[in-house]
């Protein structure tokens, strides 16, 4: 029974072939574009934590109480050996990075800015987050003596300086003092990280230390943690252990990045509530016209009895035929344009400056998750079931013998 309602939507379909397939690349396209949006977006955001995560955070940081509101060197790790020592030991923890850092003023002979000069071990740095990864120009290192630097890239441009000049950093060190410190830039670093990139100075820990007078001391630790899943149980086991820190995730250090993805997942609604639609009104339309036009067919068919349930059964075959056929050759399409952008990315270096500018790189990479395709389908069945209803009340309202002699409902 229910075969034969089947074939029999089939063939309604292949009968009228144009609107059928104009219904089903209607849905397949959007879908498509869907999934390519969704994955460009997830992908943009990704970048974005990643590129933070990397370049500063960590999954955790520690800092001394009062630093993150006060960012003096007043409030300081001090002698954070122990807590080496410990981080050392810990399964949990992947990599760590000890940094010293200092607010002050950079300049050469013709410019001056505010900027943050951290010292840091550039071997931490590697292991920690693949930190020469983001070597734009020159080289990765602070010279044999220590006394050269690494410069945010937009930081490099705003005071007009290329590898090879000098700079000049003043602070107030531990003691109360103004000291200034010179150091010719090695290279240039571009991650993505806007902190990192527009007013950050590097230079190795050592330095930094004798510029500041605080001999082993830190104002950050970060971690990266091998299980990402554990990250709020060992932010609560650090917190316990180091009571007199901040133990702080990385979300909570960036929380503009949390309201970007949460934008970004918005987005994502207001594409499948589109492809919703779109799918809904074409169902719609098709089926409803279909009905309309096979009036006297359906009537015919119920007066030498068959039954209602048999006749929406062809319906309902006949939307979710077109609906599952969308849905596959969209997937496919979708599927192919993730994986091609996933792998070889989006070459947008004509809008490289707009897109530097909120922490973007200028070749976009798609991310590609099973739950995209989950949700499609939800989409488009929901639409599917929801188009359906209208056509099939106007059905099931068929008087087949007022129809059969030509009168209208």
């Amino acid at each position: 029974m229910y075969k034969i309602a089947f074939d029999l939507a089939w063939k309604s379909l292949i009968r009228r072939k144009t609107r059928t397939l104009m219904v089903i690349m209607m849905i397949a396209l959007s879908l498509s574009g869907l999934l390519f949006l969704q994955g460009l977006y997830d992908g943009m955001v990704s970048h974005m934590i990643n590129t933070s995560i990397r370049s500063d955070s960590g999954e955790i940081s520690l800092y001394a109480k009062q630093y993150r509101l006060e960012k003096t060197i007043d409030y300081h790790i001090d002698d954070p050996r122990a807590i080496k020592a410990y981080l050392h030991q810990s399964k949990e923890i992947d990599a760590y990075a000890i940094r010293l850092s200092g607010e002050g003023l950079v300049a050469t002979a013709h410019k001056s800015l505010g900027a943050t000069l951290k010292g840091v071990r550039l071997e931490d740095e590697r292991r920690f987050g693949d930190f020469d990864t983001f070597l734009f120009q020159g080289k990765f290192d602070f010279g044999p003596k220590k006394q050269e630097a690494l410069i945010g890239f937009k930081l490099a441009e705003k005071l007009k300086v290329t590898t090879g000049n000098r700079l000049v950093f003043t602070a107030q060190d531990a003691s109360g003092e103004i000291n200034a410190i010179s150091f010719r830039i090695s290279g240039i670093i571009k991650s993505g990280n806007l902190a990192v990139d527009e007013g950050s100075v590097f230079v190795s820990i050592e330095t930094m230390e004798q510029f500041l007078a605080l001999p082993n001391s830190a104002t950050q630790i970060a971690l990266r943690i091998k299980d990402k899943s554990q990250v709020n149980s060992i932010q609560s086991m650090l917190q316990k252990k180091f009571s007199t820190l901040d133990v702080l995730r990385w979300d909570e250090l960036y929380p503009l990045l949390i309201e970007m993805r949460d934008m970004m997942d918005i987005f994502n609604w207001l594409s499948y509530a589109i492809v919703f639609a779109v799918a809904a009104l074409g169902i719609f339309g098709v089926i409803l016209m279909s009905i309309l036009e096979r009036m006297r067919e359906f009537s015919i068919m119920m007066a030498i009895g068959t039954p209602y349930k048999n006749i929406r059964y062809q319906v309902i075959s006949e939307a979710f035929i077109m609906a599952i056929a969308g849905y596959i050759i969209g997937a496919i399409l979708g599927l192919g344009f993730l994986v091609y952008t996933a792998s070889s990315g989006i070459d947008l270096r004509y809008y490289q400056a707009g897109l530097e500018s909120f922490g973007l790189n200028a070749i976009l990479y798609a991310d590609i998750r099973y739950h995209y395709f989950f949700q499609a389908f939800a989409s488009v069945f929901f639409a599917t079931s929801l188009s359906i209803l209208w056509p099939l009340h106007v059905l099931k309202k068929i008087k087949p013998i007022e129809i059969i002699q030509g009168k209208m409902l």
